[in-house]
């Protein structure tokens, strides 16, 4: 066991050992993708998460959503949704905008929200819109609670549309125009249940699904082609 964690995250096993046992765990089970593999073969989770503000320093997580994408389908059954346990769900813009009630402030424990994530996870590629955030978000929580890094591959569905609009160079693309509500209108998507983490995390799901297999009609077909920047 200590072996393999020290070839994942390159520290001794005495430093490994420092680590609570959730991210022990998740080290210990977790696998490279394999690149060979066709999209349509590969797992996905797509998450989101909803938090107080965009400040990485000063806000926290409010909740999480996420589902599985296995075999080229959305698998509702295999989701996950946590409230976080916060004192600024206290605040009514918070219940306002991400839709949650009182009775939804007890929740979980941070501690307790950041196992079952990293459990859910596993060794999946993550999927997100905008999902440098949600990650930075979520490592800071597991940092929080003697955790340390996701190392999953990541895909953002902002960055799958440029690039399927501009192959070459998708960051020329003006990243206003990439946003999930217009990602939605241009696949007809319909928006339920947004700005909330499992609504949107269900939502990108389905935009994902859309970005797919349409990349894939233009010759991205493995799981290497579709994780390459």
């Amino acid at each position: 066991m200590w072996s393999k964690l020290k070839q994942i995250i390159g520290k001794t096993t005495s430093d490994t050992k420092t680590y609570a046992d959730f991210y022990l765990q998740y080290l210990e089970a977790y696998y490279k993708p394999d690149l060979k593999k066709s999209i349509h073969e590969q797992s996905f989770v797509v998450l989101d998460t909803e938090t107080t503000g965009l400040d990485l320093g000063q806000d926290n997580i409010l909740s999480i959503g996420a589902v599985r994408i296995i075999n080229n389908t959305i698998d509702i059954s295999d989701s996950l949704s946590i409230i976080v346990k916060n004192q600024q769900l206290q605040t009514q813009n918070a219940v306002a905008i991400h839709g949650l009630v009182q009775t939804d402030i007890k929740g979980q424990s941070e501690a307790e929200s950041i196992a079952a994530l990293f459990k859910f996870v596993g060794s999946d590629i993550i999927v997100g819109h905008h999902i440098a955030f949600d990650i930075a978000m979520l490592n800071k929580l597991s940092r929080k609670n003697g955790g340390g890094d996701l190392k999953n591959n990541l895909l953002d569905t902002s960055y799958l549309a440029r690039r399927l609009d501009h192959t070459t160079d998708p960051d020329s693309l003006d990243r206003k125009e990439y946003t999930l509500d217009k990602l939605c209108s241009r696949f007809k998507v319909i928006p339920k249940a947004r700005h909330t983490a499992d609504g949107d995390a269900f939502i990108t799901a389905i935009v994902f699904m859309k970005l797919i297999q349409k990349l894939y009609i233009k010759g991205v077909t493995s799981t290497g082609q579709l994780v390459r920047k």
